[in-house]
């Protein structure tokens, strides 16, 4: 299998999501998240419209630490992005939204973007620990479960969530868990991007690991974009 075979079937693998499913990325602060990401931002097949959700800027940080290893970044420009909170203009933005509102206000503009894009919809969730830790005055529960439960079990949404279990406390952490569908913690060994098999809906793959090469993802991604 040549090396952009694998990755390519790597991609692909994510087709195999349902919709209403909540797939949960955990990592540390050390990881190649910015890979990661990569992985599940590229829609190979084109049947689904991918969304990101960007919190306080984190779809720039994976975007500038891409570009810093020669990955040409411009296919991000036209990928749909709801932000919250932060300045920094990445993606074609379609709608804003303060987390200076109130809760129930900004929660139902995020449900209204979400249902003005018509068709089954892949949104990449970056930086919900961010919000979660900045909105003290909501409880971290709550906050899970009001950025997560309108996807579990839609017929047109499946999220894929990547958080820093690092800046969360292990309470926040299970509840985002038991909302999720599929939970895999992310770990970089031996130059290999690994998944490891926390959740699943397939009890056998409790505890499994599959993995990709980086430096084999790196070049992949620098031939699909062009960059050198």
């Amino acid at each position: 299998m040549t090396a952009n075979k694998a990755v390519k079937e790597t991609i692909e693998s994510i087709g195999l999501l349902q919709p209403g499913e909540v797939v949960v990325v955990e990592y540390d602060s050390l990881a190649p998240v910015h890979l990661a990401a990569s992985i599940a931002l590229l829609d190979v097949s084109g049947e689904r419209h991918i969304i990101v959700n960007d919190v306080f800027d984190q779809l720039h940080v994976i975007r500038a630490h891409l570009s810093i290893i020669g990955v040409d970044t411009g296919w991000m420009d036209e990928i749909p992005v709801i932000k919250f909170g932060g300045v920094l203009h990445t993606g074609n933005v379609i709608k804003r939204i303060s987390v200076l509102k109130a809760a129930s206000i900004w929660h139902r503009e995020y449900l209204e973007a979400l249902e003005a894009s018509r068709g089954l919809k892949f949104v990449v969730t970056l930086g919900l620990e961010k919000l979660i830790t900045v909105k003290t005055d909501i409880p971290s529960a709550s906050m899970c479960r009001m950025c997560m439960a309108s996807s579990t079990g839609s017929e047109d949404v499946i999220m894929m969530a990547f958080v820093n279990r690092e800046m969360l406390p292990e309470s926040a952490l299970e509840d985002i868990r038991e909302l999720a569908s599929r939970v895999f913690e992310l770990s970089f060994r031996d130059g290999r991007l690994v998944l490891r098999v926390v959740k699943s809906p397939a009890l056998e793959r409790y505890g499994s690991e599959f993995s990709v090469s980086a430096s084999e993802l790196v070049e992949y991604l620098k031939g699909r974009s062009g960059g050198k």
